[in-house]
């Protein structure tokens, strides 16, 4: 079952990564040629905290299963909790751009948190790997 949930883990990175690229590239491509906001803008937004979400279940489960929380050092914690964050940041992104008034103030705000949220994320990622 812990392989299953690796597996899992490991391949959905993918899909967080593709949907991430996707809605910085949208975001730019609407704040540079000041569109409206529209409906994929909508949608992205609104599936890019659920690809996290899902990203961040597996990995809890997969950290939670593998027991490496209980005799793990301080930086086994590095990875799950810049994750966190990362993921904290999108949600966090997602309401203000829905409180936002105006397209282009739409546009500015989730591309910058998704930046921001997609750096922390990296962050996370190279911490493991590197560590």
């Amino acid at each position: 079952m812990t392989q299953f949930v690796l597996y899992a883990h490991s391949g959905w990175r993918y899909v967080v990564i593709l949907a991430t690229v996707v809605a910085v590239v949208m975001y730019v491509i609407g704040l540079v040629r000041n569109r409206p906001w529209g409906a994929w803008d909508q949608r992205i937004g609104m599936a890019l905290p659920i690809v996290y979400d899902v990203q961040l279940l597996l990995g809890l489960v997969l950290w939670i299963m593998a027991t490496a929380w209980l005799s793990a050092p301080r930086s086994a914690w590095e990875h799950p909790l810049t994750m966190l964050v990362s993921v904290g940041l999108v949600h966090v992104t997602w309401m203000r751009v829905k409180g936002a008034g105006a397209d282009r103030t739409k546009f500015q705000t989730a591309l910058i948190g998704i930046l921001v949220a997609g750096a922390v994320m990296g962050l996370g990622v190279w911490r493991i790997t590197s560590g």
